[in-house]
């Protein structure tokens, strides 16, 4: 299997921290296009790194900490997801000029956050990006994003008396998929930390973006994945508004699906991008 390094290029609010794989060593991953793996919030790259194995056998594979996750240095205040677009594309190119990544378009699989980042960078540069695997779909209506980002001042910080640590496992069991180890939740809780106040900012980002909207304008062949997680009815929902998109349905998988059907998963993944 492929192993990964991991890596820092400048961007616009500091370092961004990357993990990148590659089928025949640093800078060369086959004749494929290069894919890039988005994380949701707020994960980081550390989700893909099964996948970057399996996937890196015959292309480069990056998997980035958007900026305010993992290692990468955080922006000032909250930013929007057309900024984090920005930020994603810059590095592509900042790893080209190095020859870490052959030039050309890219690929693009994006989780949660990471597909609504996925849509933004392919319309906001559309001969950059090739082909867009888009894993559950945060597309919701306005009133919804409304809602939810009202409800954002409700976010649960760090609690004197460590509470919120108890209460933040809880919430992955509840969303995990029930296969997942014990290690695997106690190194997602890690991740889940590690941005502190910063945590609902990708969601922020989330709901002031039109995704709805976003995918009836792709133009890009799509392939949307719905694992049954916390937006199985939304992607059910949404999927039909990205005209040029094949659906795959994933039932009784939840978050964790990287590791646990890694396999499968890469299947799917490589037989689209082929």
């Amino acid at each position: 299997m492929t192993a990964h390094r991991c890596g820092y290029a400048d961007g616009r609010w500091g370092q961004v921290h990357y993990r990148l794989a590659s089928a025949r060593g640093q800078g060369e991953g086959g004749n494929a296009p290069p894919l890039l793996m988005l994380h949701p919030t707020p994960k980081s790259g550390w989700i893909y790194e099964g996948m970057m194995a399996r996937l890196g056998q015959h292309r480069s594979v990056l998997a980035p900490d958007t900026p305010g996750y993992g290692a990468s240095a955080p922006p000032p205040e909250p930013a929007a997801i057309e900024d984090y677009a920005g930020e994603m594309l810059a590095l592509v190119d900042t790893l080209v000029a190095r020859g870490d990544l052959p030039a050309g378009p890219v690929d693009v699989l994006g989780y949660h956050t990471g597909s609504v980042i996925a849509a933004a960078m392919a319309l906001r540069d559309p001969a950059r990006v090739r082909r867009l695997i888009l894993v559950s779909l945060a597309a919701y209506d306005s009133d919804e994003r409304a809602a939810k980002r009202a409800g954002l001042v409700n976010w649960r910080g760090p609690a004197v008396d460590g509470s919120h640590l108890n209460a933040m496992w809880d919430l992955l069991g509840t969303l995990c998929d029930p296969r997942v180890s014990t290690e695997w939740k106690h190194q997602s809780l890690t991740e889940n930390l590690r941005c502190g106040a910063r945590a609902p900012w990708g969601y922020d980002a989330v709901y002031r973006y039109d995704l709805q909207a976003a995918l009836g304008k792709l133009a890009q062949p799509a392939l949307i994945l719905n694992p049954q997680d916390d937006l199985w009815d939304l992607t059910r929902r949404s999927a039909p508004l990205a005209l040029s998109a094949d659906y795959v349905e994933l039932p009784g998988l939840g978050h964790g699906l990287f590791d646990l059907e890694t396999e499968k998963i890469a299947g799917l993944v490589e037989r689209f991008l082929a």
